[in-house]
Formats: structure tokens, C-alpha cells, sequence
């Protein structure tokens, strides 16, 4: 990547940093080893809190924000959106990810790393920008939308705002500080939150949508700028960003194929079937994200960071692995299929009655979410060890199959397209697990144990939940219909849970309090 001269005579003038920085990682053979494990499970422990306020205090505001505006707009306007929004998704990428996570895992790092990198960002985050605006007719027309120029050339702005706040980012993650994202999250979201329904309900349709997220973005970096206690000097490193790149580069890459993988199937519908079947997609989707970042978020959160400060010793990694899928799942099983079981009464309840053909589609994604449980916590595991390649090997091998079966399903129907996109990722899922087990050394097989039981006692759930909702009166209200099923179903599932795998969840119980230790 091209470096300004300017900069590199700064960082020539200046020179490196010999001084240490305080973000330095002891030595895991020093004389106060106990007392510094001591304290790390003690930030773990608190990092996971904030990491869940943080997450949860997100996913209810934006879901309500989210909730209104589906009430005010229609598929069209939503799929416009989300088209737009596809290019600084994966864009941005290359400056929130990459030399960010290299700077959380990196063992020691020195001031001068910490300069080198954000200013390479923030250059980087200005010329992408700059290209989005640039090819925002190319966007345009090849889905045959022109009203998407213009929208394109705003959700660019994105890209260089979230580069700013990318270095300030790491190294309160390096610290196991989420306090500060907490504040970020939620005045980020209030506010875009604000931008967005107040631009909704008087008539700005899809751009209420677009400016919502600009803003949102621009309050969450003000936030981490002024919260942060570092500060960038003039100073830049060539030496030292390729001492970054040779974990960042591959991260990069893995996470803008990634990012590419998410929005296949928003350009292989906007492409075959219009920006109506992108909408009814993007709201399909509202719930598996709500209910992946609700429960998973927070343990997705400080795996990285908390893996990385541990990762010479595998027991402890294999212990928290162990720990975290088993109480993902413990927490997942119920939650996603319970949804799926409510579906049909619930999306036009909450969406309103004109969501209804996302039904379907709402049920069959609902399967990602039991798979998250598992491969999310194993990807965030081997990238803190060092073995981003493999999920990138994985990430491209998953690109392949998806063109593939999406491209094809695309000429059937929407819900084809979505059976398509779960069939890509189970038939991978096992491959990814042999993988993990043989480079990360975790023994996957421990926690996966309990997943035929907990799906079991899921399934009887599911049963029991939907013959309700064929059962109920139709002159009973649909929110009376809803909050039965899941009074029905929660007492089932906890009953079938405990006959079933109760050893199980007395070990996670132990296991989760043992953390500390």
C-alpha cells in the first residue's frame, strides 16, 4: 500500500519510539504470574458485562428504531437501502479489521506501532471514500436502480469516519476496556436512531435509512475520539506497519471475503429478483442478527482479546472455548428455534402485516443461528492464535460454493435462495470444526456433546408451540397468541433441558464461575 513521502519524512525526523508502551504485555514467566491471571479473569469477567450491556443496550434500541421504520416503509425502500449500504459494508473493512486486530494480538507493541497505524488508516479511509463516491453510477446502473447514485455517494462517508476511531478501538480492546463502547453503542444508536425515524415520518423514505447510519457513525467515532485517552502523534513507521501486516494482511483479506460472503445474497437478489426480495431479505434478517448479537455478541466480543492474552497456554484457551460454546448453546437453542416457532404470527405482528412474506424466510435463517453457537467462538479463537489464513482458505472455498447454489436457486424463488445460503454454510461447518481442532489443539468435540440433546429438547419445544398457534382462535389477538406460545414453550424447553443434559448444565454453571480463577 502506497505511503504519502510526507508522512514517511515525519516518521524519518521523528524517529521510532524506543520506549515501550504501556499496553505491553508481561511476561508469561514472571515472578507475579498468579496475580496478573488473577486480575486478567477479573477483566474478562467485567469485559463480558460491559460487552453485554454494550450489545444488548444496541440490539433493543436499534430493533425498536428498526421496528418503526418498517411500519413507515415498504420492501423497495428497504431493499434501495440496503443496496447502498452494500459497497461501505465491505469497504470498511480494510480499516475497522486487519492492523486494528494485529494491534490486540500483537504480544508487545511500542508507541510509534500505534501512530503508524492510524494514520495509514485514516488515509486509507479517505481514499476508499473517495472511490465510492467516484463509482457510485457504476453501482447505480449495474442494478439497474438510478436512484441508488445518490444514495451510494452518501453511505461513502462512512468509510472515512470509521477510520478514525479504528486505532483508539484497539487499544481499548488491548486494555479489555469495553466500558467506552457501551457509551459509544448506545449514544451512536439513539441518536442515528432520532435521524432515522424523524426523517421516516416526514416522508424521506430510503433516505431515512441511509442518514441513519451516517449519523450513527459519526457519533460513535466523536464518542471514541473524545472518551479515549490516546492521542496520535505525527509519526509513522514503514518498519513498523509491516511488522503489523504480517498478521493484518491476512485478517484483511479473510474479513473483506467475509463481509463479500454476507452480501452475496443481497446482490444475487437485488441482481435476479429486485430490490423488493432484497427488502423482504434485509428484514429477515433483523431477527437472526437481534437474537445472534444478544446472546453471542458478548461472548464474540471478548474471545479475541481474551484468547490472545492466553495464548500460550492452551489449557486455559480450550477451557474458555469449552465454557463459551456450551453456554452459547445452552442459551442459543431455545431462543432461535423458539423464533422460528413463532414466526408466523410474529413478523406481521411486530413488522407489520405487510412483512408477511418474510415469514418463510425468517424460519429457514433461523437454522445460522444454532450454527453460530459453535463456528462464530471457533473463528474468533484461531484468529486470536495467529491462524487467520485458515479461515480465509474457508471464507474463499464458502465463496465458491454460494455463487454456485445462490445464483441457481435465484432463477426458483426468495426462499430458495435462503434454503441455499444455510446449505452452503452446513456443509462447511464440519470441515471448519476438523480444522479448529487440529490447529487451534480445542478439542471441539467437549462441548459438542450436548448439542443432539438441546436440539431435542428444542424440537419438542418447536412441536408443542406451533400446534398452538394452529390451535388458537382467530378472534384472539395476535399479541395474546404470541405470549402464550412462548409461556408454552419456555416451561417445555426448560423441563426437556434439565431431564436431558442437567449434568450438563451444573459443569457450564461451574465452568462459567471458575473463569474468575
Amino acid at each position: 500500500m502506497h505511503v504519502p513521502n510526507r508522512i514517511g519524512q515525519i516518521a524519518h525526523a521523528v524517529g521510532d519510539d524506543p520506549r515501550p508502551c504501556n499496553l505491553t504485555l508481561r511476561d508469561p514467566d514472571s515472578r507475579d504470574r498468579g496475580s496478573e491471571m488473577t486480575s486478567l479473569g477479573k477483566k474478562v469477567v467485567s469485559s463480558a458485562a460491559w460487552a453485554a450491556v454494550e450489545t444488548w443496550g444496541r440490539q433493543v434500541a436499534m430493533f425498536a428504531v428498526f421496528v418503526i421504520l418498517a411500519r413507515h416503509l415498504g420492501p423497495e425502500e428497504f431493499g434501495l437501502a440496503t443496496l447502498a449500504m452494500i459497497a461501505p459494508t465491505i469497504l470498511a473493512t480494510v480499516v475497522t479489521r486487519g492492523i486494528p486486530d494485529a494491534l490486540v494480538q500483537r504480544a508487545e507493541i511500542e508507541p510509534i506501532h500505534l501512530d503508524s497505524a492510524f494514520w495509514l488508516l485514516v488515509a486509507t479511509g479517505a481514499t476508499l471514500s473517495a472511490l465510492i463516491w467516484a463509482f457510485a453510477g457504476v453501482v447505480a446502473e449495474a442494478f439497474g436502480e438510478p436512484l441508488l447514485e445518490d444514495l451510494v455517494r452518501w453511505t461513502g462517508i462512512i468509510v472515512v469516519v470509521q477510520s478514525l476511531a479504528a486505532v483508539p478501538t484497539a487499544v481499548l480492546k488491548r486494555e479489555l476496556n469495553f466500558r467506552l463502547f457501551t457509551l459509544r453503542t448506545l449514544t451512536g444508536t439513539m441518536v442515528g436512531g432520532t435521524v432515522g425515524l424523524t426523517m421516516a415520518i416526514a416522508g424521506y423514505g430510503m433516505w431515512s435509512l441511509v442518514l441513519m447510519q451516517v449519523a450513527k457513525a459519526i457519533v460513535e467515532t466523536t464518542v471514541i475520539l473524545l472518551g479515549s485517552s490516546w492521542r496520535p502523534r505525527m509519526a509513522y513507521s514503514y518498519a513498523r506497519c509491516r511488522e503489523l501486516f504480517g498478521f493484518a494482511g491476512p485478517v484483511i483479506v479473510q474479513t473483506l471475503w467475509t463481509f463479500v460472503n454476507e452480501e452475496i445474497p443481497k446482490v444475487i437478489l437485488g441482481l435476479f429478483l429486485g430490490p423488493v426480495a432484497v427488502g423482504v431479505y434485509a428484514i429477515a434478517r433483523r431477527p437472526l442478527d437481534l437474537l445472534g448479537e444478544f446472546l453471542l455478541g458478548p461472548l464474540a466480543a471478548i474471545t479475541m482479546p481474551a484468547v490472545a492474552r492466553v495464548q500460550r497456554e492452551p489449557d486455559k484457551i480450550d477451557h474458555f472455548f469449552n465454557t463459551s460454546v456450551r453456554m452459547a448453546a445452552i442459551a442459543g437453542f431455545p431462543a432461535f428455534v423458539g423464533f422460528a416457532a413463532i414466526a408466523p404470527v410474529a413478523v406481521p405482528l411486530v413488522f407489520g402485516p405487510q412483512w408477511a412474506s418474510a415469514v418463510v424466510a425468517v424460519q429457514i435463517l433461523m437454522i445460522l443461528g444454532l450454527q453460530r453457537t459453535i463456528d462464530s467462538l471457533c473463528a474468533y479463537t484461531i484468529l486470536a492464535l495467529g491462524h487467520s489464513k485458515l479461515v480465509l482458505k474457508l471464507n474463499m472455498t464458502y465463496t465458491l460454493f454460494s455463487l454456485v447454489l445462490l445464483t441457481a436457486a435465484a432463477q426458483i424463488s426468495l426462499e430458495a435462495v435462503i434454503a441455499a445460503l444455510v446449505a452452503c454454510n452446513l456443509l462447511l461447518l464440519p470441515v471448519f470444526l476438523f480444522y479448529v481442532q487440529h490447529t487451534a489443539h480445542i478439542d471441539v468435540s467437549k462441548p459438542l456433546a450436548i448439542f443432539p440433546r438441546l436440539a431435542g429438547a428444542a424440537a419438542l419445544m418447536f412441536a408443542i408451540v406451533s400446534a398452538w398457534l394452529l390451535a388458537a382462535p382467530d378472534d384472539l389477538p395476535q399479541a395474546v397468541t404470541v405470549a402464550a406460545g412462548i409461556a408454552i414453550g419456555a416451561p417445555i424447553y426448560i423441563a426437556a433441558a434439565v431431564l436431558l443434559v442437567r449434568a450438563d448444565l451444573l459443569k457450564a454453571r461451574d465452568m462459567l464461575l471458575s473463569l474468575r480463577e
